[in-house]
């Protein structure tokens, strides 16, 4: 089975990666079973997948995330693979931040453009990027800001998300303009704000929506992943395999590819 773990919507296509599977989907914004669109982006690689897909328009690249790896000098980091729009490996660069565990690390990967280069925003999966008990303390979002040196990636600063998206964990983000979108898994929500590059901060405290729920309020989006915008107020987004104590209304949006609209939206 695939386990989705990222999106990123380009055109009329959707391209999906997997946290047990390295390759790239290509799905038709349709989401038709039948469309002949649907189909592999660039070749099968090894070892294990990938956390989350970023796009670049103006280079035409993807970047890809893999989560905290065993670096030589025995920390735990992240690294980045860059892909040409036909999906062809060109370099892979490893994340100057250190973490503590192989499994807590960068879980979400965005660019913006700045002063003519791409800059990319790693999303930590841990408040505060910690791990355990501590990185599940809700009011410590933190995002990278990663820019390209000789040696690979450097964190150059950090952003703090404000305590409104004071969530157990964050698993995705992705920009529209200075739009941005963070995702919850545990918490199955969605935070919504404005991002100011000049200085890496948020303006203001945003909006919080949550994913659609049972009319008990269960949640029924335990899994989600990944998130992309498709217009102002639509967004595509990816859910991961469910977990073996999942109750069953959780399995049945399980591994699976969703559109979602804000609520008092009109039908874009």
């Amino acid at each position: 089975m695939l386990e989705a773990s990222g999106v990123v919507a380009r055109g009329r296509d959707c391209f999906v990666i997997f946290d047990n599977f390295r390759r790239i989907a290509r799905i038709d914004r349709s989401l038709d079973p039948g469309s002949r669109r649907h189909g592999w982006h660039g070749p099968l690689r090894r070892g294990e997948g990938y956390e989350d897909i970023a796009y670049s328009a103006a280079r035409q690249r993807f970047y890809l995330l893999v989560e905290a790896q065993k670096h030589p000098d025995g920390t735990y980091r992240a690294e980045i693979e860059e892909c040409d729009r036909s999906g062809r490996s060109l370099a892979r660069r490893w994340v100057d931040v250190a973490f503590a565990k192989r499994n807590r690390g960068f879980e979400g990967l965005s660019v913006v453009r700045r002063n003519g280069r791409d800059v990319l925003l790693a999303l930590c999966e841990g408040n505060r990027c910690r791990g355990g008990r501590k990185g599940r303390k809700p009011g410590g979002g933190r995002v990278h800001v990663l820019e390209k040196h000789a040696n690979g990636w450097r964190s150059t600063a950090v952003i703090k998300l404000p305590r409104r998206a004071a969530f157990e964990d964050y698993s995705a983000i992705d920009l529209r303009g200075n739009r941005v979108a963070v995702v919850s898994q545990q918490t199955s929500k969605v935070w919504l704000g404005t991002l100011r590059p000049r200085d890496w901060t948020i303006a203001g405290a945003g909006r919080v929506y949550e994913f659609p729920r049972t009319k008990k309020g269960k949640r029924l989006y335990c899994g989600v992943e990944g998130i992309a915008w498709l217009s102002p107020t639509k967004f595509v987004a990816v859910s991961d395999a469910a977990k073996p104590d999942d109750r069953k209304r959780c399995r049945k949006k399980s591994q699976s590819i969703h559109v979602f609209q804000l609520p008092g939206a009109r039908s874009t």
